[in-house]
């Protein structure tokens, strides 16, 4: 009896902690509690001393979901999908413009970290990434155009952190511009990076709604320079 009770007990509190209740366990953390779910985050994301006391009781949020605010622009999400997530500053506030949890970015999936050489910080979402720089703020990049840029090592890549959000483009493809070079999609031809003197070359015939249209492919090795295939050529690069 006596061991089926602990098992019934320690099931019950699996369940509390997993459905980001405050019952299981909840402590006072200045003036609100923070419990369940959200605690367990709280403190593994560094407690008062990173995030601030609650500034509010742990509250519902979009699609059974739930969210407690901190003093420091800080907040820990949890949805059944995604588990409890801190996320900051200029990434929260980005995300806030596009909807928090509501939006097409969903809940965060990971706690907002430093990149490596900490460079800057992000935080990846269910619907796609927001990356933060001193010299090039918060941006939403998702897609494929995010799985580009990964490809070719995200910020620590010759093209660097997103400076614009995804944007729409020409006959309704999308793009990201980036420190080093642009990301640029369509549905017929799939993402593919535009840089330097090509780039110049194709921005100075109009770009993705001139006639050359979106790329079609990344760029190559040529004779004895550098070419890329556009929808409607190719546009090539000699030193």
């Amino acid at each position: 009896m006596r061991a089926t009770r602990v098992t019934t007990t320690a099931a019950l509190a699996a369940l509390l902690l997993a459905a980001g209740t405050q019952a299981a366990g909840a402590r006072p953390v200045g003036p609100f509690e923070v419990g369940g779910a959200i605690e367990v985050e709280f403190d593994a994301a560094g407690g008062v001393d990173a995030l601030g006391e609650p500034t509010g009781p742990e509250q519902d949020a979009a699609r059974g979901g739930k969210w407690q605010g901190f003093a420091r622009n800080a907040a820990v999400y949890w949805s059944e999908a995604t588990g409890a997530q801190t996320v900051t500053g200029p990434i929260r506030e980005k995300w806030g413009q596009f909807g928090s949890e509501g939006g097409f970015l969903g809940y965060p999936a990971t706690r907002e970290a430093a990149t490596p050489g900490n460079t800057g910080r992000f935080a990846h979402f269910q619907g796609g990434s927001v990356y933060w720089s001193v010299g090039t703020a918060a941006h939403q990049v998702s897609g494929s155009i995010r799985d580009k840029w990964g490809s070719y090592g995200w910020e620590g890549s010759a093209l660097g952190f997103p400076v614009t959000d995804e944007q729409a483009g020409a006959r309704g493809g999308k793009y990201n511009l980036f420190n080093g070079g642009a990301i640029y999609w369509a549905s017929a031809s799939g993402a593919h990076v535009v840089w330097g003197a090509l780039r110049e070359k194709w921005v100075a015939a109009g770009g993705d709604g001139g006639r050359y249209g979106y790329p079609t492919s990344d760029e190559y090795d040529f004779r004895d320079g550098k070419a890329q295939d556009f929808q409607g050529g190719r546009i090539t690069w000699e030193p």
